[in-house]
Formats: C-alpha cells, sequence, structure tokens
C-alpha cells in the first residue's frame, strides 16, 4: 500500500503527459483525478493504521550494507 501511495499521482501525471492527445482532455482529468483520489482515500487509511491506531510498520527498502 505505501508503494501505490507514491506510485498513483505519478502514474496519472505519465499518462496525462504521454497520453493526453489519445484520451482527451476529458480523459486526462478523469485518470489524474482518479489517482490523486485514490491515493488519497489510501494515504488516509495508512495514517488511520498508523498514526491513531498504533500499528507497528516496518518497511524493507533494500540491505545496504551485508
Amino acid at each position: 500500500m505505501f508503494l501505490s501511495i507514491l506510485v498513483l499521482p505519478l502514474l496519472g501525471s505519465m499518462i496525462s503527459g504521454l497520453l493526453g492527445r489519445k484520451i482527451g482532455v476529458s480523459g486526462s482529468h478523469l485518470v489524474t483525478c482518479s489517482c490523486l483520489i485514490l491515493s488519497s482515500i489510501l494515504a488516509t487509511i495508512a495514517f488511520y493504521e498508523v498514526g491513531i491506531c498504533g500499528s507497528p510498520v516496518s518497511i524493507y527498502l533494500v540491505n545496504w550494507i551485508d
């Protein structure tokens, strides 16, 4: 869920920027607004789980030092 919160706005802007002429103005608005709304809903759920309920979260990014 954490990765999708970060990737959804980027995905929406890339689709709108690269495919804007093919999907039109209304399609670009629909894609970008949908991605941003979904990202904000997921961020609200993540804030509720971590901030209010106090659920522990650990995110493994990469092992830098062996």
